[in-house]
């Protein structure tokens, strides 16, 4: 089986184009900050995902499930066979607060380690230089191998 050329393409764009057989954004739902996501639908490739920001306000961008399902990347959490399974279908509120709240609890725990680790005070020579150093000479090794320095 082989590709179409160069002209056939063009004689299959320019007769979907005259029949109106465009490909349509479907659109699947919207988040909380007002991102729309939708899937391009009679496309010869996979599933092409993107969103339209919202129009007015501050533009954010999704979230990461939502990042996730954008690239078709995103796990089922629900439905795992063989642990490899990627999600056709979209983040649901649910999941989105449940990582919310696992996130939350992530960071609480973070802070109380933060406050039980000891501080590490240094003082004395260098302690705080952050320059460079010179590269360490002694003087039972030579500098330039087989040159005897004079004494």
């Amino acid at each position: 089986m082989s590709r179409q050329g160069a002209w056939g393409r063009v004689a299959s764009n320019l007769w979907k184009y005259v029949r109106g057989d465009f490909s349509k954004k479907n659109y699947v739902a919207e988040d909380g900050s007002g991102n729309r996501f939708y899937e391009i639908s009679n496309s010869r490739q996979n599933v092409s995902r993107g969103f339209d920001p919202p129009s007015s306000g501050a533009q954010q961008e999704p979230d990461l499930e939502w990042q996730a399902w954008l690239r078709g990347t995103r796990r089922n959490v629900d439905v795992m066979y063989w642990n490899l399974y990627f999600d056709r279908f979209p983040p649901s509120d649910r999941e989105i607060a449940i990582n919310r709240m696992k996130q939350q609890a992530q960071l609480a725990q973070d802070s109380n380690t933060e406050k039980r680790a000891p501080q590490v005070q240094s003082e004395g020579k260098g302690a705080g230089d952050h320059k460079p150093q010179k590269f360490p000479k002694y003087k039972d090794l030579e500098v330039t191998p087989g040159y005897q320095e004079k004494k």
